[in-house]
């Protein structure tokens, strides 16, 4: 059985790009569609809406349907925080399974498992702690040309 490694990097392009479209729908307050902020990121709409996608089913945007529909946020940008879409689109999960999947099947690979999966865990609690001191409105601010 071959193992694909290092695929929790997808997480954290689709974290970066969930943090571009949440800037964009901030600024719009108003609904923005998928093939729209798609060309303003340089991206797939169907990509994109992969991501957004997670964001609607943990609450933070809502569509609307219709000619003028699209995505909006579902609350005020200082209202969410950076940690909110961190944990819709489960980086930290993907992360630790990237990095289990480097582990062999053994033994020593198991004991290595174990004896990471409480580092990793602290580590996300880290990351956790730092994105809760942001909302949405402060890397909208951090934004403005």
């Amino acid at each position: 059985m071959t193992k694909t490694r290092n695929t929790g990097s997808l997480q954290y392009k689709s974290f970066g790009l969930a943090l571009q479209a949440m800037v964009i729908l901030a600024r719009k307050a108003s609904t923005c569609s998928s093939c729209e902020m798609a060309e303003l990121l340089d991206s797939e709409a169907t990509a994109l809406r992969r991501i957004l996608a997670s964001l609607v089913r943990d609450q933070l945007l809502v569509t609307r349907e219709g000619r003028d529909g699209g995505y909006i946020l579902n609350k005020a940008p200082e209202d969410i925080t950076l940690a909110e879409i961190y944990r819709a689109l489960e980086v930290g999960e993907s992360r630790n399974k990237a990095v289990n999947e480097t582990m062999c099947d053994s033994t020593f690979g198991n004991r290595m498992k174990e004896a990471c999966d409480d580092i990793l865990d602290e580590m996300d609690q880290s990351v956790v702690a730092v994105l809760e001191q942001h909302t949405l409105a402060d890397l909208t601010a951090r934004t403005v040309c």
